[in-house]
């Protein structure tokens, strides 16, 4: 909740600002027209297109590195599901009860990653982070290490060697997922980022106000429908930074992980 209304609400600033700063812009092109007449103008395309042209790029490449980050995080859910399913089977090489024994303390660990990302988190303002289940999280790090204990303790068995030769690998790549799913959830463009489009699209609200002075009249529809489509693209960019907060949801790849924790037997 926290997050969705500072997502709105950095979007609406933006939205007044942007109408602001095209009036103002109007009236200072009408200033500068009376000043030096319609030959006051000669040049300032130039400028305007450079300002605007770097205003796309930096848009154009900040939804690039959000989509590419967005796929990230569903790429790994995937891999998680499938290390997941992969460790369970290398358990199962231990044979009997050992076997049962450590398949049953990776299902309670799968079954406790499931309800992490199930359950409900919220948005740590200052830090820019997601805040997840501290008492969750203490129990998966004891599931963790409880597995991991255990299939030790199985290895030095001469019988069981070969069998250790699968599971340890399989379970530290199971265990690697995890962390870089977690690095994944930090994984965010600079600050400065954000600033520079909120200070450049006000900039560009200002030159767009200037340009419109040239003509007689102006039309409100095309001032709302300028800063709405900058208001908007804002705000998608926050929100796909963050997919399990605000509109756009990854949740639909979590079954991959659910899936795999019901295949276990």
């Amino acid at each position: 909740m926290i997050f969705m209304l500072f997502a709105v609400a950095i979007a609406a600033l933006f939205f007044v600002g942007s109408l602001i700063s095209l009036r103002l812009g109007r009236q200072l092109g009408l200033q500068h027209s009376k000043r030096n007449g319609p030959e006051g103008n000669v040049g300032l395309a130039t400028v305007e297109g450079a300002i605007f042209g770097l205003m796309g790029l930096l848009l154009a490449f900040t939804i690039s590195g959000a989509l590419q980050r967005f796929d990230d995080r569903r790429q790994l859910v995937i891999q998680e599901a499938t290390a997941a399913t992969t460790a369970y089977d290398r358990l199962g090489l231990f044979g009997g009860d050992d076997a049962r024994r450590l398949q049953s303390g990776l299902k309670n660990y799968i079954r406790a990653r499931v309800d992490l990302y199930r359950m409900a988190h919220d948005f740590l303002l200052v830090q820019r982070a997601e805040d997840f289940s501290d008492q969750q999280e203490a129990n998966l790090l004891e599931f963790k290490n409880q597995l991991w204990d255990a299939t030790l303790a199985a290895c030095p068995q001469p019988n069981y060697r070969p069998a250790c030769g699968l599971s340890v690998p399989a379970l530290n790549s199971l265990f690697e997922v995890a962390r870089l799913r977690a690095g994944a959830a930090e994984k965010h463009p600079p600050q400065i980022i954000y600033f520079m489009l909120f200070g450049l699209g006000l900039g560009c609200s200002l030159l767009a106000g200037f340009g419109m002075a040239a003509s007689a009249g102006h039309s409100w529809m095309h001032k709302v429908l300028f800063a709405g489509t900058l208001s908007v693209a804002l705000y998608i960019l926050t929100d796909m930074e963050y997919p399990r907060l605000g509109l756009i949801r990854i949740e639909s790849f979590d079954h991959f992980l659910a899936d795999a924790f019901d295949q276990m037997r």
